[in-house]
């Protein structure tokens, strides 16, 4: 009697499964809270502002809505989003270099799994951290309108369009950065490694602001988005991606590349 060999899942399921442990191993991890919590600190840096310093950027009169979400928007992308997408990318891939990549290396599924299954993972806390924040932006305001009824935030509209155009672009401008910080994850043995080389992609992209050919560099498209906002008493956001964003693109699929190739070269007895 003859007995067939089992067959391996196929791709999807494989990927599928792996994606699945991998959400797993995220509970209790500081990767998750950082998505979670990490558009909390700029929201509240400017509920605090406008709190106790409204009445020197709001006209009376005028809508403040467009002049919160501005100012909100520059505190976040500056500095701040840039980095929360440096330790996302370092957090979610150490839970394997601390010693895993061994096991899950000598698992039954394909690096192609073990790779797009970080990647969506990294992808999806992305996407649901910036998410996050712009609920809590505009919650912040309302909350504004109770607690400071002078600035007029309750007597004014805010456009949803705008803001979930400028969420759109947003996430595309973060791309390049989490490509590249995924590939150096990837490419170093440990946390240190990609997170010294993040804040100097972040440091250098703020020294060369003025530079001409600034889109080039994935770490200033957050910042450089930020001429997308328009508007004293309606906020409004151009549809079409900017250089910035079309080069952060680039930049992420050449990253997504490179760290599948560094993927299929890793031993398993690392």
């Amino acid at each position: 009697m003859e007995y067939a060999l089992p067959t391996a899942p196929g791709p999807f399921i494989q990927l599928g499964r792996t994606l699945v442990a991998d959400a797993l191993k995220l509970r209790r991890t500081a990767a998750l809270w950082l998505a979670l919590g990490g558009g909390a600190l700029p929201v509240l840096l400017n509920l605090l502002i406008f709190y106790f310093k409204g009445q020197y950027f709001v006209k009376p009169g005028t809508n403040p809505w467009p002049m919160y979400v501005g100012m909100s928007w520059q505190t976040a992308s500056v500095l701040l989003l840039p980095l929360f997408v440096v330790l996302l990318s370092g957090l979610v891939v150490n839970l394997e270099n601390r010693g895993g990549w061994r096991q899950l290396l000598a698992q039954p599924v394909s690096r192609g799994a073990v790779f797009g299954s970080k990647l969506l993972l990294l992808l999806g806390l992305n996407a649901v951290a910036q998410a996050l924040y712009v609920l809590l932006l505009l919650a912040a305001g309302v909350l504004l309108g109770w607690l400071r009824p002078d600035l007029g935030f309750q007597n004014n509209a805010i456009g949803l369009l705008p803001v979930l155009r400028m969420l759109g672009h947003t996430y595309v401008a973060t791309l390049g950065i989490l490509g590249v910080q995924y590939a150096l994850a990837l490419a170093f043995r440990g946390f240190v490694g990609p997170l010294a080389v993040g804040i100097a992609g972040i440091v250098s992209a703020l020294t060369l602001l003025r530079w001409e050919h600034i889109d080039l560099v994935p770490y200033a498209a957050p910042t450089r988005i930020l001429r997308l906002l328009e508007g004293d008493t309606q906020l409004s956001v151009a549809a079409a991606l900017s250089p910035a964003e079309w080069y952060s693109l680039g930049w992420f699929a050449l990253a997504v590349l490179v760290g599948y190739l560094l993927l299929l070269r890793r031993p398993v007895t690392d």
